[in-house]
C-alpha cells in the first residue's frame, strides 16, 4: 500500500528553481519572483555562473550587464566573460539573487563573494 502523503521528490525539501513544473498555457508568462542560493563556483563560462548549493545540485545561473556583483553592474562597454573571470574565481563562496526567465533560464540581478 502507497502512502499519499509521501512526497514523490526524494530529497522533500527542495521546491523547483529552473522551471521543472510545466503549467499548460504560455511558457515564461507565469511569475515565479525572486529566488536566492548560496554556494560555491565550480564553473565560470560565458556568461553564466555555475553554482553548487548544499545538496551538491549544480545550478547554471545567468549573468547580464545589468547584474550586480558585488553591488556594482558590468559597464556596457566590458565583456561580461572577462569580468566574470577576473572577479569571480572557482572556489568562490557566492549568494545570488535571481529569477526564472522563459521557463527554464535562471538570470542573476546580483552575485554577492561571501569570502571577500
Amino acid at each position: 500500500m502507497q502512502d499519499p502523503s509521501m512526497p514523490q521528490d526524494p530529497a522533500g525539501t527542495q521546491p523547483p528553481t529552473s522551471g521543472s513544473e510545466m503549467s499548460g498555457g504560455m511558457g515564461g508568462s507565469q511569475m515565479q519572483g525572486q529566488q536566492e542560493l548560496s554556494g560555491s563556483i565550480v564553473a565560470v563560462k560565458r556568461d553564466k555562473l555555475y553554482i553548487k548549493d548544499e545538496n551538491g545540485a549544480v545550478v547554471p545561473v545567468g549573468v547580464t550587464h545589468a547584474t550586480r556583483i558585488d553591488g556594482k553592474t558590468i559597464e556596457k562597454h566590458r565583456d561580461i566573460n572577462s569580468h566574470l573571470r577576473r572577479e569571480i574565481k572557482e572556489g568562490d563562496q557566492v549568494r545570488t539573487r535571481f529569477n526564472v526567465e522563459k521557463t527554464t533560464e535562471n538570470m542573476a540581478s546580483s552575485v554577492e563573494k561571501m569570502n571577500k
